[in-house]
């Protein structure tokens, strides 16, 4: 069989785009020589068309269908060779673009029906309507309806064609309400990878919509995690890597509570057993506790043992120091405190006192404390100056030592006249008697010393001399002022013989500010740290589940080989090791199963980097209509 012979050169009855074809050719395969016509009738009931020449008619069938027939025409030139019509059919050219036509003019019509007709009524139904909102979105889509998130609602058919074919990520409408802590088209909202490609990501790939309200938009299955994933696993029981090292203990108490000395040495001791817990809850609040069992106020666990501690520590803010002479100007002495002429002697000068200077005074006058040579002439004018001006010679050398004047906080409740006759009497090389005995805490003066005794927990003096020992130790510009800073620091935040014994309990950190200079930092409040943002855990399920008094011992064990209380010696905080040994994944395997206890990965891990809502969210909340009843 020749397979061209239908083509161009061969065959004049080659039309591929004519819309019929033979009816004979179609049942037999053996179409006729001239096939159908165009507007689809048989043309084909004769072989020829005779045509007349001079006297007679001939025969024009052409040589590939026989040639000339033998009979010929008739004497009237009708073709001798004549057959009953066929029936053309349609090419399935024809008939594809007929359905492709139907098939869009189907969907052109029933966009126009639903537009044109009302779906609130019984019986039609709203191609256009995608299905019921979950609850939360419906809230906020009663004013702009489905505009709020879809761009080519409200443009007619035309348009809605046109977003067919047009890609659109629906994510970028909505962060016009959805906030984050990081970008929005990059997995977790957080740069992790940044060595390597991350696809983008779009809020399709795992939220849903238009399922009803009972639907959750949040819910997400493990196995939409896989997808992206490299390292993937069956469950958490079963492939999910080991916890880091350090877990959860990664960073450094901003309370130094030292759990092994307590547990095992001063909570057995029968001194303290009567105020000792019976277990962890004694101290930490697990109602309502979520990720962290945060511990409750000193007043209420610690206050018993420590408290009397306080008030035992006191901060020296001048000492009449050992002077090797005498450069008082006793005249102006005399006068200014009112006291009565002394008649002079040629005695040799021999000091009242045989102490050093306090460090918090020679670092303020930046004078070495260990030789009087130096030191003695200084502070004898400060002295000299105090009988006449009393606190103000004080407050302007402290006010000198920070950007930001301090006096005020740091000298609260000095009583300027009890300030004035302590220096009347070093002036005249004379111990200082009080009146009487400072009971109640705060500044007095007592023999050769200023004192401040703080009056209890959180005392804002006390506080504020520690703030401003670790400010001024760090930005002094002068080698030996930096020495001097230093040593009044170490002393005041001393853990035996600091001001209050403040830091035998509160850390103190260094911090590096955006400048790059480093910063020290008491940490006065409990330090909530969340570095990991991307993960869940709520102590209050588990210990409803395992109980008060046992539960926590479950998980968290002590390591008596730690060196706890070490971690606090320097001030970096990176540096630490922790009471007690990291927790492993086989602790919770214990409990999360496939046969006990849900192991899914939200059970843990939140994939958003800190949700939010933007400010045009919450007002369309407040611009709802409401609901009449």
């Amino acid at each position: 069989m020749d397979e061209n012979k239908f083509d161009h050169g061969k065959s004049p009855y080659e039309r591929p785009n004519f819309p019929f074809r033979c009816g004979r050719g179609a049942l037999w395969r053996t179409p006729c020589n001239n096939g159908p016509k165009v507007d689809g009738s048989c043309g084909g009931t004769r072989d020829c068309t005779p045509f007349f020449k001079e006297d007679r008619w001939l025969c024009r069938r052409e040589k590939r269908y026989g040639g000339p027939c033998k009979e010929g025409p008739s004497p009237t030139g009708e073709c001798s060779w004549q057959r009953p019509p066929c029936a053309p059919r349609k090419t399935l050219r024809e008939i594809r673009g007929q359905i492709s036509f139907l098939a869009v003019a189907a969907i052109v019509a029933l966009l126009l029906i639903s537009q044109a007709l009302n779906p609130t009524f019984a019986g039609f139904v709203n191609i256009s309507d995608a299905g019921p909102l979950s609850k939360s979105h419906k809230k906020f889509t009663e004013i702009e309806g489905c505009a709020a998130c879809h761009a080519a609602y409200g443009q007619g058919p035309v348009g809605w064609i046109k977003a067919v074919f047009t890609p659109v990520d629906i994510s970028e409408r909505c962060v016009n309400c959805h906030s984050f802590g990081g970008p929005d088209s990059i997995a977790h909202n957080n740069d992790l990878a940044i060595d390597r490609e991350v696809r983008k990501t779009e809020c399709i790939m795992c939220h849903r919509e238009h399922s009803g309200q009972k639907m959750s938009t949040r819910q997400s299955t493990s196995e939409q995690c896989n997808t992206c994933h490299k390292n993937k696993f069956e469950s958490f029981s079963k492939g999910h890597p080991e916890f880091p090292e350090k877990y959860p203990y990664f960073n450094r108490n901003a309370i130094k509570f030292d759990h092994g000395s307590h547990l095992k040495k001063h909570f057995e001791n029968p001194k303290f057993t009567e105020k000792a817990p019976t277990s962890c809850t004694g101290c930490h609040q697990v109602t309502l506790s979520d990720r962290e069992v945060r511990p409750q106020a000193f007043e209420t666990i610690c206050v018993n043992c420590h408290g009397s501690q306080i008030t035992k520590k006191d901060l020296v803010l001048i000492r009449l120091p050992e002077f090797m002479q005498n450069f008082v100007d006793k005249d102006a002495l005399i006068q200014a405190c009112n006291s009565p002429a002394e008649e002079k002697t040629d005695d040799e000068f021999l000091s009242v006192s045989t102490e050093m200077p306090a460090l918090v005074s020679a670092f303020l006058l930046n004078v070495p404390e260990d030789d009087p040579e130096t030191y003695e002439q200084p502070l004898q004018e400060l002295i000299q100056a105090m009988t006449e001006e009393s606190m103000l010679p004080i407050e302007d050398l402290v006010n000198s030592q920070t950007e930001t004047p301090m006096a005020d906080k740091l000298l609260t409740g000095l009583n300027p006249e009890v300030l004035k006759r302590a220096a009347c009497s070093w002036g005249l090389n004379l111990e200082y008697e009080p009146p009487a005995e400072a009971k109640f805490g705060g500044w007095y003066a007592d023999m050769l010393e200023v004192r401040y005794k703080p009056t209890g927990h959180r005392d804002p003096v006390a506080k504020s001399w520690i703030e401003f020992a670790l400010n001024v130790s760090t930005v002094q510009d002068d080698e030996d002022k930096t020495t001097r800073a230093i040593a009044m620091r170490d002393e005041v935040i001393s853990a035996k013989e600091g001001v209050g014994s403040c830091v035998k309990c509160h850390a103190v950190s260094e911090t590096t500010l955006a400048d790059g200079k480093k910063k020290l930092e008491i940490e006065w409040q409990y330090k909530e740290v969340n570095n990991r943002p991307h993960s869940q855990y709520s102590h209050t399920s588990h210990i409803e589940i395992m109980g008060n008094k046992s539960s926590c011992s479950n998980c968290h064990i002590l390591d008596g080989k730690a060196e706890y209380m070490a971690s606090f010696k320097g001030f970096d905080a990176t540096k630490w090791s922790s009471n007690f040994s990291s927790i492993k994944r086989k602790t919770c395997i214990q409990c999360h199963t496939e046969s006990q206890i849900n192991q899914d990965c939200q059970s843990c891990h939140i994939y958003h980097l800190n949700p939010g809502f933007k400010k045009k969210m919450v007002s369309a909340k407040r611009q709802m209509p409401e609901i009449k009843k």
